[in-house]
């Protein structure tokens, strides 16, 4: 069959004519070099009787290991290595033959070893040729690279070789050469990576970009900190450089994204911070085997914990979400690429809704839930605390009593920074829902574990300041800034989801877990950075004016709540913060005493009503 298959193919029948051809002219000049260019008579007729059944012979090992099939336009390493171990095994069998005749109409075993290396150097030389003339224009190859844009590959490592590799092998298309490498290493420096030489350390940039005419800038270290990338980054900026960078370390491990896919650099690879070091074996065992629930699935947060979820092989998931438009882009982008996607049922269904919430439930019978879903910004809620109670408050309480009342082993809540000593009533809310799931925890006959874990803002999540400066910027400004003074946290969305699943295996009920967020980042200096990102100069393309803090706004956001104190747990990003005050009312009565001031529709009894349970709680004018 395979015989046939060639036969038909065209371009492989072209490739064994070559090959053939290839096989005569080594299998002649073997037997010239073996005699000093005068070869005996009886040694003519030997080879002249040899060229058919030889060539022959090597061909058919050749086509056993598929080198009639192979993509000319690629040939490396692998191929190289098959090519030579077919030609070696004819040749072993050749000298078979000579050793079984007695060297009777078999070329000499010289004729033989010396033909096995003419043939492998002509066939890989061939191979090469057709790579270069396939993959890179031949001509244009010969031709040089003028025009292309020099590449300075910082970090000489795995990632960096492979990253020049691959520009190397496209550096028609992509218009761009490397040039140099930088990297730190000591033992590095002076040698040569592809043929590119490695010239200095990372900070000799600025010195070294004019010496090379350096056009752009790869950051090639995913495992660098946020820090030295950010340096990094800044130097070439201030060289007008172009600056691309490699997925996070986090990424690659994970196999979301390869070393080979680089992208401008952007706001998150400047704002990071280092990688998460986690418990995936308690993870693991946290999650594998269960039915679990997650409630505003469709959301930035909730599709993050419905992937790294699905790596954790559960029994079985229900996404929920009151957004149709949330669930469909959760099954788009998420659902349709996991591997088990067919242990995930997705519903549109909003949790206020507690009677068909409950019936979801006792199908399903979740083991664990985490709760995600809640209304998250500020300045909306303001206007509407009637709202931010109804979802973020007492649908939440009924989702809790419903997780206690149907046995569910872990509950976890999705809480925020601003609940702590908050301003704004989407934070008081949430710190209702703190409260409540504490006093749920020490019910009698209370079987579930509940927690909660707060953190900081998400890059790039809905609504957030990231997508609002990328939609101002975009229409030429001006970019608005509350105040020159405010700050914020900020986390990556799968640092935060790391950190939640990590913080869930080490409850026992009734703690509040609080991440690390690092250092507060000057909203201002975000501006500024995004501006300098996308290619504009800050005043001269683009303005940023300051409107002033919005009702609920802070100028600071806290970490702590002025009646607890904090402890620290096995793991240097997760915090357990502990009350050291009772509630002065029940969880019973807190919710009637706000439901009567949500049914007088008024704003002000609303905030009222919050601030006479929540004493800390200090509402905007």
């Amino acid at each position: 069959m395979k015989v046939l298959k060639l036969y038909f193919n065209f371009k492989s029948l072209g490739l064994f004519v070559v090959y053939g051809l290839l096989g005569f002219l080594s299998l002649s000049f073997a037997y010239e070099l073996r005699f000093d260019f005068n070869i005996p008579e009886t040694y003519i007729e030997n080879r002249n009787a040899a060229y058919i059944w030889f060539i022959l012979v090597q061909l058919a090992f050749l086509l056993a290991l598929g080198q009639f099939d192979s993509v000319l336009s690629q040939f490396r390493l692998p191929d190289l290595f098959r090519l030579f171990i077919g030609l070696f095994i004819s040749a072993l069998y050749c000298i078979f033959l000579w050793y079984f005749y007695e060297g009777s109409g078999i070329p000499p075993r010289s004729v033989t070893v010396t033909n096995l290396l003419l043939f492998f150097i002509s066939l890989a030389g061939f191979r090469i040729f057709l790579r270069l003339y396939y993959g890179e224009e031949l001509l244009g190859w010969f031709s040089g690279t003028e025009g292309f844009k020099s590449v300075a590959i910082i970090g000489a490592g795995e990632v960096g070789s492979v990253i020049c590799a691959d520009i190397l092998g496209k550096k028609k298309k992509l218009k761009i050469k490397p040039v140099i490498f930088l990297d730190d290493s000591k033992e590095k420096i002076g040698r040569f990576m592809h043929g590119i030489p490695i010239v200095g350390p990372v900070d000799s940039l600025s010195e070294i970009a004019t010496r090379y005419s350096i056009k752009k800038v790869i950051i090639a270290f995913p495992s660098a900190s946020s820090k030295k990338v950010r340096s990094v980054a800044e130097k070439a900026r201030a060289l007008k450089l172009e600056v691309d960078t490699v997925p996070a370390l986090s990424d690659l491990v994970s196999g979301r994204a390869t070393a080979t896919q680089i992208r401008p650099i952007e706001l998150e690879d400047l704002l990071g911070r280092d990688s998460v070091a986690i418990n995936s074996d308690k993870i693991q065992a946290m999650i594998s085997g269960e039915r679990i629930l997650i409630t505003g699935a469709g959301g930035s947060i909730g599709q993050e914990l419905v992937s790294q979820i699905l790596k954790n092989d559960p029994e079985s998931m229900l996404c929920i979400d009151q957004s149709e438009m949330a669930i469909f882009n959760l099954n788009f982008s998420v659902l349709m690429k996991a591997p088990l996607k067919s242990r995930v049922k997705t519903s549109i269904l909003d949790i206020a809704n507690s009677d068909y919430l409950e019936s979801q439930i006792v199908q399903f019978k979740p083991t664990l839930i985490f709760h995600a879903a809640a209304h998250k910004h500020v300045n909306l809620m303001e206007g509407q605390p009637e709202e931010a109670l109804r979802n973020n408050y007492f649908a939440s309480i009924d989702l809790m009593r419903l997780a206690s009342k149907h046995a569910v082993k872990n509950f976890i809540l999705i809480s925020t920074d601003k609940a702590v000593n908050p301003t704004s009533v989407m934070g008081a809310s949430k710190r209702l829902a703190e409260l409540g799931l504490q006093e749920l925890q020490n019910m009698p006959d209370n079987k579930t574990q509940f927690m909660a874990v707060r953190f900081g803002n998400v890059l790039g999540s809905s609504g957030s300041v990231i997508n609002i400066f990328k939609e101002q910027i975009s229409l030429g400004g001006p970019v608005t800034v509350t105040d020159p003074e405010v700050t914020r946290f900020f986390m990556t969305v799968s640092e935060a989801i790391s950190l939640v699943l990590e913080s869930a295996t080490k409850g026992s009920g009734g703690e509040i877990f609080v991440l690390d967020m690092g250092e507060p980042v000057k909203i201002l200096a975000l501006a500024q950075q995004m501006i300098s990102l996308s290619g504009f100069k800050e005043n001269d393309d683009i303005d940023i004016v300051f409107s002033g803090l919005k009702p609920g706004e802070k100028l600071y956001e806290e970490v702590q709540h002025l009646n607890e104190v904090h402890t620290q747990t096995d793991h240097p990003r997760i915090f357990r913060f502990i009350a050291n005050q009772e509630a002065e009312l029940s969880l019973d009565e807190v919710s009637e005493k706000l439901m009567r001031a949500v049914e007088t529709h008024d704003t002000s009894k609303v905030k009222d009503s919050i601030k006479s349970i929540i004493s800390e709680y200090s509402p905007s004018e």
